[in-house]
């Protein structure tokens, strides 16, 4: 754009606008950066929170089947009569979840 009436002020007001535009533009970039990073922070700290009362609560409940364990044992039961029951000893470890299987697929053949 070469306009020869254009005047030197002209010209340093569009220059400036071009400048402020970019200048702008990665002083936004800057500001998402740093809001991201407070997500980030929040996020983590949400998470170090749920991790720290689900150790809590597996405490806590791992201290009631210990007790109920004790009060079934204090009640006349035997270790092994309780085994035989199906319920779990404290300290043991939890039933392993098993895996489907699929039933294999058929084929479709014609039949004669």
């Amino acid at each position: 754009m070469s306009d020869a009436n254009v005047t030197n002020d002209e010209v340093a007001v569009r220059a400036r606008a071009l400048i402020e535009a970019d200048v702008s533009a990665r002083v936004n970039a800057v500001v998402a950066i740093a809001e991201a990073a407070k997500q980030n922070d929040a996020a983590n700290a949400h998470l170090k929170q749920v991790v720290k009362d689900a150790e809590a609560a597996l405490r806590e409940s791992s201290n009631a089947h210990a007790a109920a364990w004790k009060a079934a044992l204090s009640a006349g039961w035997t270790e092994k009569e309780l085994r035989a029951t199906g319920v779990r000893s404290p300290g043991g470890s939890a039933p392993k979840m098993r895996k489907r299987r699929d039933a294999p697929a058929v084929a479709d053949t014609p039949s004669e």
